[in-house]
Order: C-alpha cells, then structure tokens, then sequence
C-alpha cells in the first residue's frame, strides 16, 4: 500500500486556507492538558460548539468553518480532543477511561472561549463525548445537540451488526488496519491510515479530504490508541438527564455505523428529530456539506429560539 506523502498534506492544507480567518488558541482542559481550539464567526453570537471523531481532528469540520452562512449567525468552537490532532496526549491509561475527563474537557473549552451555552454537535465518538458531558455536568448549557452518524452509546447494542450479506473482504481490512495503526512504525501507521479512512465516506473524498484525514489518523498515535482500548462506552443510564434538550439525528443510509437498532433506540429521546441522508455514508457533514450547514443552521436557531 503506497506510503501518504506527508508533504502534500502540508501542501494541499495550505493552499486550501479558507478565506474566513481560523482564531487558533491552545486552552488548558482536564488537569492543565493543553488542547488544540479553533474559532470563527462573530464572538458575541450564540454558540455552537463542534466534537471531532475517533483518530480525527477539527479539520474534519471544514466545510463548517467555512460556511459564510454558519459565521454570520453563530460563533463557532472546534477542538482536537484529548489525545487527538494537535492537543496533549497522556501515557496513562486513566487519563482516556475516564469519562469525567472528556467531560471537563469540553466545559473548559467553552469556559476558555467564552460560550456560556451552546449547540452542541457530536460526530461518531464525538457523540459519546456530548453523553458524557450531560453525565457529569448536566445540560444547564446545552441548548441542542446534534448527534451525527452517532448513537453516543446511548443505546443497546452500541455499534450495529454486520449484514448478513457484509463483505468479509471488509472486516479483514478493518483488522489489517487496525494492526498496522498500533505498530511502532511510523511508516505502518501511514499505510494503517489509508484503510481506516475508507469507512469514512460512501465514496472516496476528494484528495484534501483524503489526505487531511490520514494525517488526522496518524497523530492518534499508537500509544494513545492503546490507552483507549476497553474503555467504557456504554452511556445508556444517560438517556432520562437529556430531559427535553432537543436532539437531531444526522445520518446517511449507507452510514454502516448506526443501525436500525440504534435509529430505534434514539427515539426513546424526548425532544428528537431524524434527517436521513440518502446514499450518504458516515460523514454527511462533508459528503453532503450545504445541506448539512443547512439543517444545522435551522436546528441551532430553533433551538436558541426555544
């Protein structure tokens, strides 16, 4: 499999820098970790607060940072979670089972930014991260949240079972990846990379897409992704603290991370709303990013508006 050529990733980052500015900041979270935060948008709007997913970073929200529509009515507030992209990476094992970490976590950065209360928009693991949020501090700041192609272990079975008909040429290469992604070379985990971004999308992204998100996949290095192992995602006892929050649901059908089951299981929701994305898979946000911003738009006004 053909090594990512590093260089162009720093390449094609640059000459894609979006003409909406990008305010970086390093903020302390859980226990002094540095974390990674990006801004955009008008500072005194209401909020709007973006959680990357597993062995991704806040590049995967690019076609939200960008969106004119988004900044003219919202401040937005991306992160690299802890572990992941450009924030700090603990040795230990306790510092990613914990949920009360990936919890404070987010509470401080908003405290750092200012946000006061926010939509909350929880993508893949990201999902899990907002569950553990109302775990521990509840939802007094949380005006919405936007749960994408996500069930945040909020129901029972947490992760789909594969199709009767499912490839086995799949599974395979999800093994084969996952193995060259804990090895000590650095050239494996570049190769491990390009599988694992194969579950991302229902086609292939665009090069930029491609290559930001294997080098997202690499920064989760080996030691972190072994610290996360057996950790605890079972958020089912959370469902009754989400109360009458408003939840979307985003998806795509093709989207073989979120089931029937877990669709099903989300309606024990009080305040929840579907939009399904045909033909899309894991990544609606990217793959179908206007309509996307869109929907995302209407929910956080509607749900400020509340």
């Amino acid at each position: 499999m053909k090594a990512l050529n590093l260089l162009g990733v720093v390449v094609a980052a640059a000459l894609s820098s979006p003409a909406i500015a990008l305010d970086y900041k390093t903020v302390p979270g859980a226990g002094g970790l540095p974390l990674n935060v990006v801004e955009t948008g008008d500072k005194s709007k209401p909020a709007i607060v973006l959680i990357h997913g597993f062995a991704q970073t806040h590049t995967s929200f690019k076609k939200q940072l960008e969106s004119v529509e988004l900044n003219r009515d919202f401040h937005l507030v991306v992160m690299d979670l802890r572990g992941h992209g450009n924030s700090g990476k603990p040795w230990d094992q306790a510092s990613y089972h914990d949920s009360k970490l990936w919890a404070d976590d987010i509470v401080a950065v908003m405290d750092a930014t200012g946000v006061q209360k926010a939509v909350l928009v929880g993508w893949s693991f990201g999902g899990f991260v907002i569950a553990n949020v109302v775990d521990h501090h509840g939802t007094g700041r949380i005006v919405g949240v936007n749960l994408v192609g996500s069930a945040g272990g909020l129901v029972q079975p947490m992760f789909p079972a594969p199709p009767p008909n499912a490839d086995p040429q799949v599974a395979a290469r999800r093994a084969a990846t996952a193995k060259l992604q804990m090895s000590g070379s650095i050239e494996d985990n570049v190769n491990g990379s390009v599988g694992g971004i194969e579950f991302l999308t229902a086609k292939p992204g665009d090069q930029t897409w491609q290559d930001i998100s294997r080098a997202g996949s690499v920064l989760l290095v080996p030691y972190v992704r072994k610290a996360l192992t057996g950790r605890n995602l079972d958020n089912t006892k959370v469902v009754p603290k989400f109360g009458n929050v408003p939840v979307l649901v985003t998806y795509g059908s093709a989207d073989g991370l979120l089931g029937p089951e877990q669709i099903a299981g989300l309606k024990k929701l009080q305040n929840v709303t579907f939009s399904v994305h045909d033909g899309i898979g894991h990544s609606p946000f990217y793959e179908e990013a206007e309509r996307f911003n869109r929907e995302l738009l209407a929910f956080a006004k509607a749900a400020y508006g509340r």
